[in-house]
Parts: C-alpha cells; sequence; structure tokens
C-alpha cells in the first residue's frame, strides 16, 4: 500500500467531486424502495414503536438506533421517507468513506472507482440500506473503526485508540454485535507485530471510554434481566438457520457479489503485506466464527468489506498502471455485468412475481430463519414489506362489528412486533391502539390493565383463546399475497368474558427471539 502522504480531511477536499457523484449514485440506486408497491419492512414498523418509547435499552437492540429515528421523523413526519432517507444517507457516507480510503491506501481515480463500484454493485448493502434498521448504522461504524486502525499504523498515533474506543463504544450502542469485531481485532493483535499496541495505555484508555459510552444499556439490561442476552440465545438456538461451513462462505460471495471476489481477495492480500496485517486477520477470523457457528446470516460481518474493497481498488490500480485500457475495462464490465445480473435481489426494482422467478432462476431463494412458515418464493427482505395496509384494514373491520361502547375499550393482541408496530402505526389514525404483545420489547410495554373484557386477537389457536375468554368468535381471516407465508391465512378473532388475568399470565407468554 503506497501512502499519498495526505490525511484524510485532505483527500476528502482533492476528491470532493467524484467522491460525491459516487455518494449521489448510491442515493439514486436506493429511490425504488420510496415507490411502487413494496412498504415498509417489518422490522421497521417495530423501530417506530421503539422510537415512540425511547429508553436505554430494549431486548433485541441498544438504544441508538430507534433515537435516531425519533429525530428523523420529528424533522420528516412519520411517512415512509422518515425511514428510508437516513440510511439512503449512511450509504452514502460509506460510499464517501470507502473512496476516500481507497485513495489513503494509494489509489487514484481507477482505484477509487473500483471499490466505490464494488460497494455500488454488491446486494448485500443494497439490502441492508434499503430500509431503517441498526444494521446500515453498524456497518458504517465498522468501517470507521478499521480505517481507525489504519490510520493508527500509517500515521504511528496510538493516540487514536481514544477514537476508536469512542466508536467502538457508540457501535455498541447501535448494535451489540460489534463485540465480534472486536473479540476478531484481538485475535488479529495477538497473532501479530500489532500486539505491541495492548503495552500502551492508550488502547485500554480507549477500552475504558467505550464501557463509559454503553455503561447506559448495561444499567438497563442489568435491571430487566439481561433481556438481550436470552434474546440472543434464542435465536441462535431456535430461529436461525444452521448452514455447512462450504455453504456460509458461498453465501458470503453470493450476497457481496461474484463480481466483487477480485477485488476483496485483492483487498485482503494487499491488507495482510503491509503493517495492518491485524485487519486482514481479524476478517479471516470472523469468517472463521461464521462458518464454525453455521451461520447463515451474510449481513453479520458486511462491516468488513468496504475496507476490503477500497484496499482491493488501491491493489488493482498499481497492477493495471500502465498496462493496456482493456485491463480496467474489463474489470469495470465484470463488475457491472454482475452487478445488473444481482440487482433484482437486492433492490424492488421488479414486481413481486418477478422477483420471485428471476431469484428461483438464479437458484437464490435463501431462508435465514427456520420454519415452514418463513419459506417464500420471494426473498424475506422483499416478502416483509408485503401486506401491512391490508392487514390494518382487515383489523379496522373487525373493529367496526363491536359496538360502539366495546370500540371504545377494545384493546388489540399482537403475535409479533410487526403486527403490533402495524396497528399502532399504520392503525393510529384508525382508532386501532392499545395494541400489546409478548413479542421481544413489546413485552415489557405490556400487559394491560384488567379487565380486559373485549379485545380483537390477531393469530392463536381457539382452544386455546377458550381457555382463556369465554366468548371467541372468529371475525375473519387476513390473506396476504407475497407475504412471508406465517402471516398469510391469520385468524383474527373477537373475545369476550376473560376467564383469568391477563396479568397473572402475561410472564409465561414471553417471547425473546
Amino acid at each position: 500500500m503506497n501512502d499519498t502522504g495526505a490525511g484524510p480531511s485532505s483527500l476528502l477536499r482533492t476528491h470532493a467531486v467524484p467522491l460525491l457523484f459516487a455518494a449521489a449514485a448510491f442515493l439514486l440506486l436506493l429511490l425504488p424502495g420510496l415507490v411502487g408497491p413494496y412498504g415498509p419492512f417489518i422490522d421497521e414498523l417495530y423501530y417506530v414503536s421503539c422510537a415512540e418509547r425511547l429508553d436505554w435499552g430494549y431486548v433485541d437492540h441498544p438504544p441508538l438506533a430507534p433515537a435516531l429515528l425519533r429525530v428523523a421523523r420529528m424533522l420528516m413526519g412519520d411517512g415512509l421517507v422518515a425511514l428510508r432517507l437516513p440510511v439512503a444517507f449512511l450509504g452514502a457516507v460509506l460510499m464517501l468513506g470507502v473512496g476516500a480510503l481507497a485513495r489513503r491506501l494509494g489509489a487514484g481515480r481507477l482505484g477509487q472507482a473500483l471499490a466505490c463500484a464494488a460497494l455500488l454493485t454488491a446486494p448485500l448493502f443494497q439490502i441492508l440500506f434499503g430500509f431503517y434498521s441498526m444494521n446500515a448504522l453498524e456497518i458504517v461504524l465498522w468501517g470507521a473503526l478499521l480505517w481507525t486502525l489504519v490510520e493508527i499504523e500509517r500515521r504511528d498515533a496510538p493516540r487514536l485508540w481514544l477514537l476508536f474506543g469512542a466508536l467502538a463504544g457508540t457501535a455498541l450502542m447501535a448494535k451489540h454485535t460489534v463485540i465480534v469485531l472486536v473479540l476478531a481485532l484481538g485475535v488479529g493483535l495477538v497473532a501479530t507485530p500489532a500486539r505491541r499496541h495492548l503495552l500502551d495505555r492508550r488502547l485500554w484508555l480507549g477500552a475504558l471510554v467505550a464501557a463509559l459510552l454503553v455503561a447506559p444499556n448495561l444499567v438497563w439490561q442489568a435491571t430487566h434481566g439481561w433481556p438481550s442476552l436470552e434474546f440472543y440465545r434464542n435465536a441462535a438456538l431456535h430461529k436461525q438457520t444452521r448452514l455447512p461451513a462450504l455453504q456460509v462462505l458461498m453465501t458470503q460471495v453470493i450476497f457481496v457479489s461474484p463480481g466483487t471476489l477480485p477485488l476483496w481477495i485483492a483487498g485482503l492480500v494487499a491488507l495482510w503485506k503491509r503493517e495492518v496485517r491485524h485487519v486482514a486477520l481479524a476478517y479471516l477470523a470472523l469468517l472463521a466464527f461464521m462458518a464454525a457457528g453455521h451461520e447463515s446470516r451474510p449481513d453479520r460481518i458486511a462491516g468488513v468489506y468496504p475496507v476490503l474493497f477500497a484496499a482491493g481498488g488501491a491493489w488493482w490500480e498499481r497492477r493495471l498502471a500502465g498496462r493496456s485500457a482493456l485491463g480496467p475495462a474489463a474489470l469495470v464490465a465484470w463488475l457491472a455485468a454482475w452487478g445488473a445480473i444481482l440487482a433484482p435481489l437486492g433492490l424492488p426494482i421488479l414486481s413481486p412475481d418477478r422477483t420471485a422467478r428471476w431469484a428461483a432462476t438464479l437458484g437464490v431463494v435463501p431462508q435465514f430463519e427456520r420454519g415452514a412458515g418463513k419459506r417464500t418464493d420471494l426473498p424475506q427482505w422483499f416478502a416483509d414489506r408485503f401486506g401491512w395496509e391490508q392487514f390494518v384494514k382487515d383489523v379496522a373491520g373487525v373493529r367496526a362489528q363491536l359496538s360502539p361502547e366495546e370500540q371504545g375499550r377494545v384493546v388489540y393482541f399482537a403475535p409479533s412486533y410487526g403486527q403490533a408496530g402495524a396497528l399502532e402505526w399504520l392503525g393510529r389514525d384508525l382508532g386501532l391502539t392499545p395494541v400489546y404483545s409478548t413479542h421481544n420489547s413489546f413485552y415489557f410495554w405490556g400487559p394491560p390493565a384488567d379487565p380486559v373484557d373485549v379485545a380483537i386477537v390477531i393469530g392463536n389457536r381457539r382452544e386455546r383463546l377458550e381457555e382463556l375468554f369465554g366468548q371467541v368468535t372468529l371475525a375473519t381471516v387476513h390473506d396476504c399475497d407475497f407475504c412471508m407465508p406465517w402471516r398469510d391465512r391469520m385468524p383474527i378473532w373477537i373475545v369476550r368474558r376473560p376467564r383469568v388475568r391477563i396479568a397473572d399470565r402475561w410472564a409465561e407468554w414471553k417471547h425473546f427471539e
């Protein structure tokens, strides 16, 4: 890696125009998510509910993502734009960072273009920056952490461990899984000459900064019985699909795009050969953890690839310098071809039925979660954007069957945070509140105050409901096209005359997953 001798700020100033064009391209790429038949994603519905109840923690994530969403909704209203524009902006920031880091590692215009093109054409990043979640924020923060490591070595600036600690603490307040990156980096430090940093007090001061930043969330976890640990354990044991080790690796290749393979392999080699070998080793450790754990989710280590793209762009520029223009043209064409082939898997640019057919043609219809209800022809990140408006209309139709007096006191029970969030957000103007669920953080937001003499219950079985209520009436069955199968053909009940106090049974219905 050739050092340009310029710091990050001067690099951004010198190359601002092309990098801004690259960032704008990423924003334009994500625009289809704001139009067409694809509605809010299931997790977005939940995040809106979390943003309405700001706290220092939640069952399945730390507090930063809901807090930022609260600000976005205050500034941009409660529509889909307030959900999608912030993550698209984060994607543009990541694009700027990838181009600037590539330049920092010795790339000129060609290397920067290759690095940015890799990010632009990888389905994994199109998916993760296409809807609001903590994942987009996590990826940007991982990139910032790894760039800080590069700067520590290239500038011989161990004082930057304090910055690393601040970024790590912020990342922990966005998503707990950054601890996996920290552990992998620990492996890299111990196994390389960079282990000298372990004797530097500034590294440990950085760790203290991280601990102080995440302390409010840890206090929340302790006072609530460490629910996130239960959530992660249940997800690993009962929810996530387990894949053979080779398939774990192939899933990484597909979702990061086979077109980018020459970039990130070259980037890995480039990092390994230089003073930041511990960064390369950290990626290999993460990949080994994934394979050994049979991890099906390709996004778990997504935050490392932008750095590999940047290093790979610099590597290829050096190899192609002074040679025929055919080499760069072939590499760009390779990236573009794979980008076009895989774009319908990452972007909502085709109709749902055509997307399903295209995924089947490519043989890429992954199932990341267990259970027959999680199998679908349409990829889950698209399927879970369908049916919510109709679901709310169906529940509103059931509510209309009640007398005016009952409509004033009815409560709603939903089986998942998706349905509960849809009723709270999309059904608020229709009076479809209060909503209760025992799924993840909704568990802590209940139970309803007794007595619950009339309720609308989504899902569940008649036999179970009759144990709890004296009158159980099937009001309708919700159908949804293209949605996840577990949400299709879902019964909606009207129940009256409770046999038990809901509060007495609430704890046994807890569902952290």
